[in-house]
């Protein structure tokens, strides 16, 4: 399930040759393949538009000889459509407002690569819409163009309606009715064509296809233009035309044999094999449901099932096997399904459904009944007994639908999820556009996780060293797999970052350790580190959150120490540093964990004015093995209490370390040795002997 590779032609306004090698590399490392032309004055960048068509211009503001506001106009005197960000030297929102102005797209600081590298992702997506836009926008034209030509010479007469009048009449349709002048027949309302004891039914017809949006035929007098009156057979469909919603109408005269068109267009619409519908009509439904989802806001969803004995009974008993098979489940899924889900056959082995239903827990549990109906059901083929299991996939379709192949497509592409058959996924698109396989399975097994409730929170002391005594615990989250396997925690919450679950992982582990402190009746003095993601960090409505949980629980707001990455603050320093005094004005207390992983940050300790530091895992796992480790944890630890704050020394997983450890003054451990993360918070500190 590897990614497709994305080549992108990028302009590099950066005088520095090893930074923008560094962003080249970080932008493949994403999954593009980059073409980069390094433009520093307006010759270079002249010759650059001039060869060919750009994707981006990335350009440093520091650049002397070429700014960016003037590579920007240059591009635009070109007439090319090529989104700029702009590369600071640091924050500044003044300077970005400024950038913006004179058309920068966005902007970002030149060493946060990872934002920088999101940035670039979204510009470019927002660059292919641009274009698809305009492609569709001229095979639009065309189209039109050819439709009016047809429409000119088209046996059957055409007309379109709107507000009650006539905006397009072809010549067909003229003769019908006895015009020779469009302009005359411009000025005469339809239902002035239309006799007395059809008009009713027709306004009936109007009313009902503005609601469904479906087709409606039905037999009606028709009055010329000398008043004579002939009998036809009028189709009513929504249409455009000249950017204005009307109606078709579509005029045969009765002689033409009604219900047979009637017969062949059933007959068109459906599969020989089960008598359901084939899958031409499935996608034109689908395509239906995409339309009211955007017009109305619907919500369908699409479940893809396919039984996962296909190979082997045909195999062993040819594709007459195959089809009996086939024939004789439509005909299971029939009785077990409501009439209202519209099914049909899109394949050897596999049918759709389209769910009219808001709700995804339907579609869930209509999945979870048919898997679990089938296994008991007994299938005949040639006198021998088979039992089927499925492989379902659900695809919803929204307002973010365009296509209604693609809907179908993805809905297959969760079923292609469901390992050993006999179950169920939906369609995630953070899975399907994962970077490499492994990450595919392991955001699989998260999601599948996280919706089967496999999910749940541990808790491992911290524990005085020479520090005071209180109650403190790590929360970790531990997810599991089906076989119960816990996930490993250090490949889990990478994958899920990226997908962007960190967040909402975030929100349920702070409701969860909230409610963890009532249900197990801990000590009233009891604090709970809990880690929040960087995703978390920059989401302005995380205090909100924040304050209503802790009012609904009622409980003290000391009871939560907020814990932050180094990595992620320097990332979002500005904003982190804003949300840390916003917490402290409200009661929180701040941890800052990996505290040394960077030597040069050792000044975050200040700025978010932490209570606690914990020192980077990779520090303390070798305390008692390697002398410069050991001076620079003592180091570090001189940095926090200077500063009042206390330390924390994660990993310690033996006896040795914690010898080491005694004569620099720690203030609080943690690890193995002391106890392993537990389902309960019932380590007893007063028995530490420390």
């Amino acid at each position: 399930m590897t990614a497709k590779i994305k080549t992108i032609h990028l302009l590099l306004l950066e005088p520095s040759s090893n930074q923008a090698e560094v962003i080249i590399n970080s932008l493949r490392n994403r999954g593009f393949a980059v073409r980069a032309t390094q433009v520093l004055t307006t010759e270079e960048l002249a010759q650059a538009l001039e060869r060919g068509v750009s994707d981006l211009l990335l350009a440093n503001t520091d650049h002397p000889d070429l700014s960016a506001k003037q590579a920007i106009e240059q591009i635009s005197t070109f007439g090319r459509d090529i989104p700029c960000i702009v590369l600071m030297k640091e924050h500044d929102d003044e300077a970005l407002t400024q950038a913006m102005n004179y058309g920068a797209k966005d902007g970002v600081t030149k060493d946060n690569l990872p934002l920088t590298c999101l940035k670039v992702e979204r510009e470019l997506a927002s660059l292919e819409s641009r274009r698809k836009k305009t492609q569709a926008e001229l095979a639009l034209k065309a189209a039109e163009k050819r439709c009016t030509l047809l429409l000119d010479n088209s046996q059957d007469a055409i007309a379109y309606v709107h507000d009650g009048m006539h905006v397009y009449a072809n010549n067909a349709y003229m003769e019908l009715f006895g015009y020779s002048d469009h302009d005359e027949l411009l000025c005469v309302p339809a239902l002035d064509m239309i006799a007395k004891e059809s008009q009713d039914e027709f306004r009936q017809y109007l009313k009902e296809m503005a609601v469904t949006s479906d087709q409606q035929s039905f037999s009606f007098g028709g009055i010329k233009s000398d008043m004579t009156q002939f009998d036809a057979i009028m189709t009513l469909s929504s249409a455009n035309y000249d950017d204005e919603v009307c109606s078709q109408l579509l005029i045969r005269p009765a002689a033409d044999n009604a219900e047979l068109e009637e017969k062949l267009k059933e007959l068109s619409a459906q599969d020989t094999l089960t008598d359901l519908y084939n899958k031409t009509y499935f996608i034109e439904q689908v395509q239906q449901a995409i339309v009211q989802a955007n017009d109305k806001g619907n919500t369908f969803n699409i479940i893809y099932l396919k039984y996962d004995q296909h190979a082997k009974i045909q195999s062993e008993y040819g594709i007459a096997g195959v089809d009996q098979i086939t024939q004789e489940c439509s005909k299971w899924l029939t009785e077990n399904l409501d009439e209202e889900y519209q099914l049909a056959r899109l394949g050897d082995d596999c049918f759709g459904l389209l769910i009219p239903d808001n709700s995804a827990k339907k579609a869930r549990d209509i999945a979870k009944e048919l898997c679990e109906k089938i296994r008991s059901h007994l299938f005949d083929v040639e006198g021998h007994t088979l039992k089927l299991t499925f492989s379902i996939g659900i695809c919803p379709v929204g307002d973010g639908s365009e296509d209604a192949a693609q809907v179908v497509s993805d809905a297959h592409s969760a079923s292609n999820r469901v390992e050993d058959g006999n179950g169920f996924k939906v369609f995630n698109k953070a899975i399907h556009t994962a970077g490499s396989e492994s990450d595919a399975k392991m955001l699989d097994k998260v999601q599948d996780a996280i919706e089967s409730g496999r999910i749940q929170l541990m808790y491992q002391p911290i524990v005085k060293l020479h520090g005071e005594e209180r109650s403190l615990y790590q929360v970790l989250l531990r997810l599991s797999d089906e076989d119960g396997n816990m996930l490993d925690s250090g490949k889990v919450f990478p994958v899920a970052k990226a997908a962007g679950l960190g967040e909402k992982l975030d929100r349920w582990i702070i409701k969860q350790a909230i409610k963890s402190l009532k249900v197990q009746k801990a000590a009233k003095d009891t604090q709970l580190f809990v880690s929040l993601s960087g995703s978390s960090l920059i989401d302005l409505n995380l205090v909100g959150f924040i304050e209503k949980t802790f009012k609904a629980a009622a409980i003290p707001k000391s009871s939560i120490v907020f814990q932050i990455e180094e990595s992620d603050a320097t990332n979002h320093l500005k904003r982190v540093i804003a949300l840390c005094a916003e917490l402290k004005q409200k009661g929180y207390s701040i941890c800052l964990a990996n505290f040394g992983a960077d030597p040069e940050q050792k000044v975050l300790v200040d700025q978010l004015d932490a209570d606690f530091v914990r020192i980077a895992d990779d520090k303390s796992q070798n305390i008692h093995q390697d002398p410069e480790i050991t001076e620079e944890v003592q180091n570090l630890l001189d940095e926090i209490h200077n500063r009042d704050k206390q330390s924390i020394i994660p990993r310690v997983e033996e006896a040795a370390m914690l010898a080491a450890l005694w004569p620099m003054n720690v203030r609080y451990i943690q690890g193995y040795y002391l106890q392993r993360p537990s389902e309960k918070m019932d380590y007893d500190f007063s028995a530490s002997g420390f």
